[in-house]
């Protein structure tokens, strides 16, 4: 069975949701069509949507016709909705893009089709709520082929398939022929023998051998066309299907159904296991649930799909949602996933791959040519080679990949070499460096326009760089039973805000990647507080609110200073003996922090961190020694002040002495700690003899830039005649005082106070940091910490597998007092832990037979290898040695890795059991 992802894209009602309830009742899927209207209609479930008549979120239904299962995927066309159209984009292979017949092509149908192009998905346009068009159809397809600028944009809609299948045949009309007089006379008869053409279908058929020489000379030659040569045309995105169609009366969607149906064709996707998460929303019953679908292999009930996670439950979205057993590639299917599962690939943890790209990016070049007149190859090998992180940037004229070694630069270059015979040049990676706050700042942001009110305060607070880490562990059991998970908002009085409006506000700031306003790198390490909030809900809406509270942030940002931050990266090495000592010696020489070292047989495997600065380094010395060298991007780090001034001197081309005295100076320090001397016209300020201290080399960033020189400005509104226009300032000060009683410059005075009261607090933090290390120093002798899990253990011995298998509650009871014994001969506190995640409705149950034990069933939908490294996480913290045994070694070194665990195989742990039973035989 082929399986088929087609997406529908448009703008608000254009007609998605019926067109979508069209084909399905075409395709048989259903016997009655809802509407939207009416609010039964079969994909827009959302009580939300039903009310307001549009859709919100991405669903997807499936349909099947002979070989072929069709997924048909429903976006949100509104404009506020649009980020979870993009992240569908990702798992569309053919889309439906729908214009509505009267309003023809707005803005918003441009974005959509050049966002298909720069996804490479093959389109079908479809003209819809053509029952109510009066104009000239052929008038309409022109102006279609205008706006678009394509000539491969044809009408489908007077013809069925079925009514043309003749002349596209996909295998050869003349076969065992072999004279040149008989090959003219079969072609001759089968011509003459074929079905009258239907009306106008000789121009339709001429149009599609037009779109390439080879075509036409198929036609010429035959009458007739390959129906691999249409197939071929919608994928290059050369020919664009286009049906006039009534969804709501079932006008032209036999037509459209029935070209869908032979046009489309299922994607090659590799044997080995690979999907995309692209959605995760909550279930009624608060679980997490993800949206995937298989790019390769194949995934069954209980198969791991992640590291530590197994797909407990397998869906597949449809009129009726349909538990499945397992899912095939190219399917659409939803499981219930954990708090550490995040959006994309998988296995592989591809989302951090792709911030890795953004940190350390190589530029390409060839020498003597510009690189873009390749970017059709360039192209191709981004779709080839996804994770090679190639990036083509037209407004900055240049091509970067994300290179992870030797190895892929070899390849590209061989490939470069091959397919357009020209030598690719790479340039020393550059490092892009994070920026934070240096102080608190405030700014102010309000939405000022007739039935669109709002006003508010931000202060931006920096945070030292645990607090993200922190969050990204909030998720799990013991922060989510002792306290909320933070948030990086703090809202006074929250309860007057709409709820909606501070999770969408605070799920799209957590997608959206900040730049910093020096250096344009990612912006780390801070927390918001949003204070002084005046609206009233008749008169603002959520986008007035998102839009006050980005200005306020550029407002906060561009004031607060800046503090430099060096990303680290995590480095996996494996070493032979012999040359493990040069690469720990070079490790520490490269100011690395060297965290685990483990044995595989005759070779050893490093794990460390090392910062961005000497990677490139570290990576060329290890791989010229032989050596495989592998890393991902970890976190930020600050750093110190000497050491960022110098990268700051060394990207502006100013000394340090004159730094203060540019712009640059103003962003890197703070606006209030730098002279308020006026700025000239390219954000320089000019100094008494009318000349700029620096040169042209300073490259700010634009937007930074003009956040200082224009901050306030904004077109002026018109005026009356002698009558001053206010500036957007005064508007504010005006708002506020009127709001809040007359305005003492409290944001200066509070800017203080916030300096004094932060710097406080920052000693305060540091003190009992260090108090905290060392009350940890002088902790001494902590019980061992032994976490086994269970059912792994009990099946490592083959006469305890023979009885569990027979009798597993007896097979438990066997285990039992030898680990009861071990845990007192060591003197450890051993934990049992098994898996109890498919028992529904199954709190976790813990027995302890002893003061040393303790029997752990697991939770509902938590496995024993979730359990194991959320518990070694918490001791290892605490400070406890840790040993955890599990026979999936390798799953648990990688979530282990650098918190000190050792770990046993389940074997290994019952020979050292055998061991404690023969050592207390012996001195009996």
């Amino acid at each position: 069975m082929e399986n088929i992802v087609l997406g529908l894209l448009a703008h608000v009602d254009r007609g998605k949701t019926s067109l979508s309830e069209a084909l399905l009742y075409e395709s048989g899927r259903i016997s009655e069509k809802g509407r939207v209207d009416h609010g039964d209609s079969v994909l827009d479930k959302d009580s939300l949507e039903r009310k307001k008549g549009i859709t919100i979120y991405a669903k997807s239904v499936y349909f099947t016709k002979e070989n072929k299962r069709f997924f048909l995927l429903d976006t949100p066309g509104h404009q506020e909705f649009s980020s979870e159209m993009e992240r569908c984009l990702a798992v569309i292979d053919y889309g439906i893009l729908l214009i509505d017949g009267n309003d023809g092509i707005q803005k918003r149908e441009l974005h959509l089709f050049e966002r298909a192009r720069e996804k490479g998905i093959p389109l079908f346009l479809v003209v819809n709520k053509m029952d109510l068009f009066q104009g000239d159809r052929e008038a309409l397809l022109r102006e279609i082929q205008e706006a678009f600028s394509s000539d491969g944009i044809i009408d489908f809609s007077p013809y069925d398939f079925s009514d043309l299948a003749a002349f596209l045949k996909e295998e050869d009309f003349f076969q065992g022929v072999d004279s040149k007089e008989n090959v003219a006379l079969e072609k001759k008869e089968a011509i003459e023998q074929m079905a009258v053409p239907l009306e106008g279908c000789q121009d339709f058929l001429e149009n599609l051998a037009l779109l390439s020489e080879e075509g036409t000379a198929e036609y010429l030659e035959n009458g007739r066309l390959p129906l691999g040569f249409l197939r071929e045309n919608l994928q290059k995105r050369k020919l664009f299907p286009l049906f006039f169609t009534s969804a709501l009366k079932q006008e032209g969607i036999t037509q459209l159904f029935s070209w869908i149906f032979a046009l489309c064709q299922m994607p090659t996707y590799s044997e080995e296991l690979r999907g995309i998460l692209y959605k995760i929303s909550k279930s009624p019953e608060g679980r997490r649930i993800g949206r995937a679908k298989l790019l390769g292999g194949s995934l069954s009930l209980r198969q791991e799909w992640r590291p530590s996670e197994k797909a407990l439950e397998l869906h597949l979205e449809g009129v009726e949602e349909e538990a499945v057993e397992s899912v095939e590639p190219g399917m659409l299917f939803t499981m219930p996933i954990s708090e550490n599962a995040g959006l994309g690939y998988f296995p592989e943890d591809d989302h951090r791959e792709k911030e890795k790209e953004g940190y350390f990016p190589t530029l390409l070049s060839i020498e003597g040519e510009e690189i873009l007149q390749y970017r059709k190859e360039l192209e191709e090998l981004q779709k080839e080679f996804p994770e090679w992180g190639i990036s083509i940037s037209l407004a900055e004229k240049q091509v970067t990949a994300q290179l992870s070694g030797n190895l892929q630069k070899e390849l590209l270059t061989d490939l470069f070499a091959k397919r357009l015979g020209k030598k690719l040049h790479f340039s020393k990676p550059k490092l892009r460096y994070g920026e934070s706050p240096r102080r608190g700042a405030y700014g102010r942001g309000a939405v000022l326009e007739p039935g669109h009110r709002i006003s508010l305060l931000l202060r931006l607070i920096p945070v030292e760089g645990e607090f993200h880490r922190e969050q990204q562990k909030a998720g799990e059991e013991k922060q989510q039973k002792n306290s909320k998970k933070r948030s990086i908002f703090s809202i006074e009085k929250m309860g007057e805000l709409p709820e909606e409006w501070i999770s969408r506000l605070e799920t799209e700031w957590a997608e959206e990647h900040f730049s910093g306003p020096l250096l344009s790198g990612p912006y780390e390490n801070y927390a918001l507080e949003i204070t002084n909030l005046s609206f009233s809900r008749g008169s603002a809406y959520y986008v007035d609110f998102q839009e006050a509270v980005y200005q306020a942030f550029s407002m906060a940002q561009a004031t607060a200073g800046v503090r430099l931050l060096m990303p680290y990266f995590s480095y996996e090495i494996s070493a032979s003996q012999e040359k493990l000592g040069k690469i720990l010696q070079e490790i520490e020489r490269q100011k690395g922090k060297q965290e685990e070292l483990l044995s595989e047989g005759e070779s050893y495997q490093l794990l460390g961190k090392i910062p961005g600065a000497s990677l490139s380094e570290l990576q060329s010395f290890v791989q010229e020694e032989g050596e495989s060298f592998s890393f991902s991007f970890s976190s930020y780090q600050e750093m110190e002040e000497e050491q960022a001034l110098a990268v700051l001197e060394e990207h502006f081309g100013i000394p340090v002495e004159e730094l203060s005295l540019t712009t640059a100076g103003k962003l890197y320090y703070g606006e209030e700690l730098v002279s308020e001397a006026p700025l000239g016209q390219d954000g320089w300020e000019e100094n008494a003899s009318g000349g700029k201290p620096g040169d042209s080399s300073l490259k700010l960033n634009a937007s930074a830039s003009l956040q200082l020189k224009n901050q306030g400005e904004r077109p002026e509104k018109k005026k009356k005649a002698g009558e001053e226009t206010p500036s957007l300032e005064e508007e504010l000060d005006a708002i506020f005082e009127r709001t809040f009683g007359p305005l003492r410059n409290r944001g200066q005075e509070a800017i203080r106070t916030e300096q004094k009261l932060f710097l406080s607090k920052e000693k305060e933090a540091r003190l009992e940091e260090a108090r905290a290390q060392y009350a940890k120093k002088g902790k001494k002798n902590k019980r061992k910490k032994i976490l086994v899990d269970g059912y792994n253990f009990l099946f490592a011995k083959e006469e305890w597998k023979a009885l569990a298998q027979t009798d597993l509650m007896a097979g438990r009871e066997q285990i039992l007092p030898l680990l009861s014994e071990y845990a007192a001969y060591h003197d450890v506190d051993l934990y049992l832990i098994f898996d109890a995640y498919r028992v529904k409705s199954n709190p976790e149950k813990t027995l302890q037979p002893d003061p040393r034990m303790q029997v752990i069933f697991t939770k509902e939908g938590e496995s024993a290898d979730f359990a194991l490294s959320r518990m070694a996480n918490d001791f290892s913290q605490s400070g406890y040695p840790v040993v955890v045994v599990s026979s999936d070694q390798a799953v648990q070194i990688q979530g282990f890795s650098g918190k000190g665990a050792i770990v046993y195989s389940s074997k290994e742990f019952a020979l050292q059991v055998e061991d404690m039973k023969k050592r207390i035989s012996d001195s009996l």
